[in-house]
């Protein structure tokens, strides 16, 4: 194989064995150095290797004299030829070994530029010591380089980690700021985002059916009245916590305001709107609960619901007044119903 190696790959490993020894005995990276550490990584030269042993292993063995000494004799002596080969295979393994450096960030173009501005001088060098201070001055570089952009890329991942975090409790903070605090379903904000929404959604894809249920809970203040406010807020939950129970998929339910709910139903016809809000309203007719401060039983609650099928092109405020209209219906002929819209 010769002092040469005959391929990119074992010239990089050769390249970066020499730049390990001289950082294991922590050695000054010059000219001198760097030759007799690349070397005897190479492994070509025994009598150097030898005498490199043994000067490590003696007590202030690695002196400027005895190196100069040794770089002259196994080195320094070498003909135009060798020189020019020596050079192309170094400009080979700085190519290989930067070749994935250059240019990762705006960042480093200056240092870019000082390490080009070396790899032009080892190009035109002919001489030795001009060649392996070219090396040497490549590989301060390249050090410096790959400080600052580790740093950068620490400093990146930290500043990612805090935007994904804050992105993290914006969205939270948004999605609290949907829903209401006392029954955990969407309040009255999200219920006109989610009703934007899908109705966006059902003009955009043409779909058949989408149906909304408005629904109050019936003489509401007269629980509070008789029975205190903290059963009656005990209703609202457990109607809600019904509604949720009984809505899936893209179907969304919401506090509508202080006693009246809503619930949204894509996909669905108002026929089977109507049937859902008619088991919803059974059920609620048989809610039974205490009176926390004496534990009476407290049942005969009921709730009035109104049924509209979206008619596509409708506004907002048409589709949500019908269905309106359908839960006023339902309350003047005597509570505790269903009314399908006109």
């Amino acid at each position: 194989m010769g002092i040469y190696p005959d391929s990119e790959e074992k010239a990089g490993e050769i390249f970066r064995l020499t730049v390990a020894f001289l950082a294991k005995h922590d050695l000054i990276i010059n000219p001198v150095n760097f030759s007799l550490a690349y070397h005897y990584v190479s492994g070509e030269d025994p009598a150097l290797n030898r005498r490199l042993d043994e000067l490590l292993q003696a007590e202030g063995g690695w002196e400027d004299e005895r190196i100069e000494a040794l770089f002259r004799h196994y080195v320094c002596l070498c003909n135009e030829a060798v020189l020019r080969d020596l050079r192309e295979e170094l400009m080979d393994i700085v190519a290989h070994t930067l070749g994935t450096m250059i240019d990762l960030t705006g960042k480093t173009s200056i240092a870019n530029e000082r390490i080009q501005s070396h790899i032009n001088t080892l190009a035109e060098s002919n001489k030795i010591e001009s060649v392996m201070k070219a090396v040497s001055s490549i590989i301060s570089e390249t050090r410096t380089l790959i400080t600052e952009t580790s740093q950068f890329e620490t400093e990146l991942l930290n500043s990612t980690e805090e935007v994904e975090k804050l992105r993290e409790e914006l969205s939270y903070a948004r999605q609290e700021a949907m829903l209401d605090p006392l029954t955990g379903v969407l309040n009255r904000r999200g219920f006109d985002q989610a009703l934007t929404m899908i109705i966006g959604e059902v003009e955009q894809q043409h779909i058949a059916n989408f149906c909304l249920v408005l629904m109050d809970i019936d003489n509401f203040k007269e629980v509070n009245d008789n029975h205190g406010h903290i059963l009656g807020d005990k209703v609202l939950r457990a109607v809600a916590e019904l509604l949720t129970r009984h809505t899936k998929g893209k179907d969304a339910c919401a506090r509508f305001g202080g006693d009246e709910f809503a619930i949204l139903l894509p996909d669905i016809g108002s026929n089977n709107a109507q049937n859902l809000a008619e088991y919803i309203r059974s059920v609620i007719e048989k809610i039974v609960l205490k009176r926390p401060t004496t534990g009476t039983v407290v049942g005969g609650i009921s709730a009035s619901m109104g049924v509209a099928a979206y008619r596509h092109g409708e506004a907002f405020e048409d589709f949500l007044n019908r269905c309106d209209e359908a839960l006023y219906r339902s309350k003047t002929l005597g509570r505790n119903r269903v009314t399908l819209a006109d």
